[in-house]
């Protein structure tokens, strides 16, 4: 694991690759820059770490970690991927963990069973009990193949600028940028849409798995 900047965060949002962290809560970070944080599962490249710095830049957010596991099998081994995400939450401590929406891709499958192992209340003391955990959506799949009881059922209001700056950070990864059309290049629009239905500007939508308050 390389910690590139670390510390105790409020929010954690666990991506399998750079550019998830931006598609699925890119709005949130840039509203709670000083309180989030970003494990980032798979080993980017060398451009594709240095889009990821890019795009943190923009949302301004600071603590990050890189487990380098392999791109496209980061679950390989789903005892010591687990062991990682826990001992993570543990050093962190969050109040909320974001995990990915288990769709058709290996990793993003693998990233949520992680998390949500690693979100469990354990026997020991030591383990620390997140409160909140969500599942964010990544607008790049739209097919769903693994079963679960998710909903759309919880939305982070966010601004303009807010969403303006999401946008922007997508476009720093070049190196992931659909061409045509693609809901990568509509997130404004679609939290323009998700917003408008819940009558306020922009909107994040977030399955709540649970919340203790």
């Amino acid at each position: 694991m390389r910690a590139d900047r670390g510390g105790r965060v409020r929010r954690l949002v666990v991506a399998p690759h750079c550019d998830d962290e931006v598609l699925g809560c890119g709005g949130l970070l840039a509203k709670y820059a000083d309180q989030c944080g970003v494990v980032v599962l798979a080993e980017p490249d060398t451009l594709r770490t240095k889009e990821f710095e890019e795009a943190r830049e923009v949302l301004g957010y600071s603590a990050s970690w890189l487990l380098n596991l392999p791109d496209g099998s980061v679950g390989a081994d789903m005892t010591a991927l687990v062991g990682m995400v826990d001992h993570l939450i543990d050093t962190c401590r969050p109040e909320e963990v974001y995990l990915p929406f288990p769709s058709l891709h290996q990793d993003h499958v693998a990233a949520y069973e992680a998390g949500m192992r690693a979100s469990r209340m354990a026997m020991g003391t030591r383990h620390w009990f997140t409160p909140t955990v969500l599942v964010y959506d990544v607008a790049a799949y739209d097919l769903t193949l693994y079963p679960s009881d998710l909903r759309w059922n919880y939305f982070e209001s966010l601004t303009e600028d807010q969403v303006d700056r999401k946008a922007e950070a997508f476009t720093c990864y070049q190196s992931q940028v659909a061409a045509g059309p693609h809901a990568c290049n509509e997130l404004k629009s679609t939290a323009r849409s998700l917003g408008s239905q819940r009558q306020t500007a922009f909107a994040e939508q977030y399955a709540l798995v649970r919340t203790i308050r």
